[in-house]
């Protein structure tokens, strides 16, 4: 499961905890509008509600951000703000549950979540029957994982920083698709970019929009793209490999 694109939109807290951001996930799930997510999501967050899980903490709402300082999974780029969501497993997967069951990125999502949450109850029940000297060990191991996950998360920005330079980037949230590769390590010969950049394009026309054409000085004109029609692209090509 470590090669399945919602394993790549994981996120870690500095202390350790995961979270996978709704608006990253919108992509993934198939919804090229944000306010078609928001209906799983809402159903959700009644879900949780009803089996007495704490709502705020697990959908945590993120400030709204604006465009121009925040990269995001999105559909829709128009300037203002933009809510969003940190979810956790059990979050994520109840958004999955809520989610249209038309679409195979859903059905995708839930079987993704639906393993992600068997696997971590086995590790809980084990973790549970340790002695208190393992479990003290475990603590410590955890703090540790919290201390990498912090070094990888600040590599992570530099890397971002070194791609926007290195790359052509369109208007904040939109990447060619040479910036998009090296932003997440991805194979950047010409072919690959061309299907990438291909199945992105298809992506944008079955939601409606086109890519966005912006001219540069090395390149000559070119397409970028919103990082959610990157992200499905790249979720497709994954699953044809």
């Amino acid at each position: 499961m470590s090669g399945s694109p919602f394993d790549r939109i994981k996120q870690n807290r500095p202390d350790g905890s995961e979270f996978w951001s709704a608006r990253h996930l919108q992509g993934l799930m198939g919804y090229a509008k944000w306010q078609n997510l928001m209906t799983a999501i809402a159903r959700a967050q009644q879900s949780a509600s009803n089996t007495g899980m704490d709502v705020a903490r697990e959908f945590e709402q993120v400030a709204p951000f604006t465009d121009s300082g925040n990269r995001s999974g999105g559909g829709q780029f128009a300037s203002g703000t933009r809510e969003d969501f940190q979810l956790s497993r059990q979050a994520a997967y109840l958004v999955a549950m809520n989610g249209d069951p038309n679409k195979p990125e859903v059905a995708a999502a839930q079987a993704y979540f639906a393993a992600r949450t068997v696997q971590a109850e086995v590790v809980e029940r084990r973790a549970s029957k340790l002695p208190a000297w393992a479990q003290a060990l475990h603590v410590l191991v955890d703090q540790q994982a919290a201390i990498e996950v912090e070094q990888q998360r600040q590599a992570v920005q530099v890397r971002e920083i070194d791609a926007r330079v290195a790359s052509v980037e369109g208007a904040y949230g939109e990447f060619a698709a040479l910036a998009y590769a090296k932003l997440n390590d991805l194979p950047t010969d010409r072919p690959s970019l061309a299907l990438l950049g291909k199945r992105a394009s298809a992506v944008m026309r079955a939601a409606g929009q086109e890519p966005r054409k912006r001219q540069d000085a090395t390149f000559g004109l070119i397409n970028v793209y919103p990082t959610w029609a990157l992200d499905a692209a790249l979720a497709e090509l994954t699953e044809d490999a």
